[in-house]
């Protein structure tokens, strides 16, 4: 690759990059980003584009890499190449190593093994360091996803694929493929590490990238693209069913649980996405959970345990969950914060509105001084999601100037543990826009620009 070229490659991927990341809004101003840096050329590829960009993204970048203890003295030398390409560029590393952790190895460790232990690696780490952890995830990792997922089984969720955010978790790459980060990579003339594994086709995706994907790219070569579009499709076709899964479950509520009258008469796409998002919170969504808890509201009667700690239960037509100590209320599920009316369990009930900002004045004069309960509409992202907590959410309480993690913030001002579950909040994407008792974060207030105003007026029953 000439130099010609390679500029070409690092212009056309970087803007390809920056618009994905401020499409899907996947960072804000002052965040703290820890890159999953395995050594290999995507997560090389994403450690220098955030090096390279953190001052357009207004970032702060770090990395993370872990040793499974699986590869010996190869994955020891992956681990000194992340380490010194970091000490070269000033990034703060945290290493994990699985041996020294005193991590019990198995003797055939499976994949979904090695996943969970980085995983539950990133999520310690992550709360430590109140930061954001970007995975290297790219559309050919989409599609072999994907195809995993149709053989074990899936529907509209499952063919979603990996979303560009979930949590505290972000994937820039999931708009490149594979060998456009490495094009990158030796566009910028970086070298990476190769995981001699990957060769192996003892694991499922391995043989799905090996076997699978050339075949249908034998069909088609632009197949890995056509796969990252169904999935971006069954994204905003599984964001419509959530909406319509949530409105269900609203009209559905009791103090304690769900009709299942109401439930029944549903159409049964959506009523399996209410039951998805039941679901979930709980276990992963696989299709057979959601079936026999589908069968139990159409039968009226009997009981599906999701976890030691969890049942569903159907008695006397209400659908209940029952946790150690009894009854308890699941949350609402996410759906879109447009204007209606909101009854979320608890006893919870909101009311939001799109007002002119003269006529709130107007009509609404006690709320002069304190505009808490309104924000400059102009200022908020559509795409924002009325739920409640999750992890990695973050505040910044009006007129305070700092940024707070919800959980920090729910200690500060005294939230009692019970309550937290329920209670509703606004969110785009990690960031906490409205919450219930504390009103709009800091930034949204009106001023002499605003022309129309999201108005949230709330009021707490007794759950019923």
């Amino acid at each position: 690759m000439n130099s010609t070229e390679a500029e070409k490659t690092i212009q056309t991927t970087e803007e390809t990059l920056l618009a994905f990341v401020r499409q899907h809004y996947l960072f804000k101003s002052g965040d703290r980003v820890i890159v999953a840096c395995s050594g290999g050329a995507d997560s090389m590829a994403l450690l220098l584009f955030l090096l390279r960009r953190r001052r357009d993204l207004a970032i702060e970048v770090l990395a993370t890499h872990v040793n499974h203890g699986i590869r010996g003295a190869a994955a020891q030398a992956d681990a000194n190449f992340v380490t010194a390409f970091c000490r070269r560029n000033g990034v703060e590393l945290f290493l994990y190593d699985a041996p020294t952790e005193g991590v019990e190895i198995p003797l055939h460790p499976s994949e979904e093994w090695a996943r969970n232990l980085r995983y539950g690696w990133f999520d310690r780490l992550s709360a430590k360091e109140e930061a954001k952890i970007a995975t290297a995830h790219t559309m050919s990792d989409q599609a072999e996803t994907v195809l995993f997922r149709l053989a074990r089984g899936t529907g509209v969720h499952g063919l979603g694929g990996i979303t560009p955010s979930r949590g505290v978790y972000v994937r820039p790459f999931l708009c490149l493929t594979r060998e456009e980060t490495v094009a990158y990579c030796e566009a910028l003339g970086q070298s990476y590490v190769q995981d001699e594994s990957n060769d192996s086709d003892t694991y499922v995706r391995n043989r799905l990238r090996h076997d699978a994907i050339p075949a249908l790219q034998y069909a088609n070569p632009a197949a890995v693209r056509c796969i990252g579009r169904l999935c971006r499709q069954m994204q905003e076709l599984d964001a419509w069913f959530a909406a319509e899964a949530a409105a269900l479950l609203q009209s559905a509520a009791t103090p304690r649980g769900y009709d299942i009258q109401v439930l029944r008469r549903a159409d049964g796409p959506v009523l399996k996405a209410a039951l998805h998002s039941l679901v979930a919170p709980v276990r992963d969504a696989e299709e057979k959970y959601v079936s026999l808890l589908r069968f139990l509201i159409l039968r009226g009667e009997g009981a599906l345990q999701l976890t030691p700690q969890v049942t569903y239960k159907v008695q006397r037509g209400e659908l209940i969950r029952m946790g150690e100590q009894g009854a308890t209320l699941a949350p609402a599920p996410p759906q879109p914060a447009l204007p209606g009316i909101y009854r979320l369990p608890g006893g919870y009930l909101m009311q939001l509105s799109l007002e002119k900002y003269e006529d709130f004045l107007k009509n609404a004069p006690i709320f002069k001084k304190d505009l808490n309960c309104c924000a400059d509409y102009a200022k908020i992202q559509k795409n924002v999601l009325l739920r409640t907590r999750r992890p990695g959410d973050d505040f910044r309480p009006a007129g305070r100037h700092v940024r707070k993690t919800l959980k920090k913030y729910y200690n500060e001002i005294a939230v009692p543990q019970q309550e937290r579950p329920l209670l509703p909040l606004i969110a785009s994407g990690s960031e906490v826009i409205w919450l219930w008792g504390s009103g709009f974060a800091e930034g949204y207030a009106p001023d002499d620009y605003t022309r129309e105003v999201l108005v949230i007026r709330t009021e707490k029953t007794d759950g019923e």
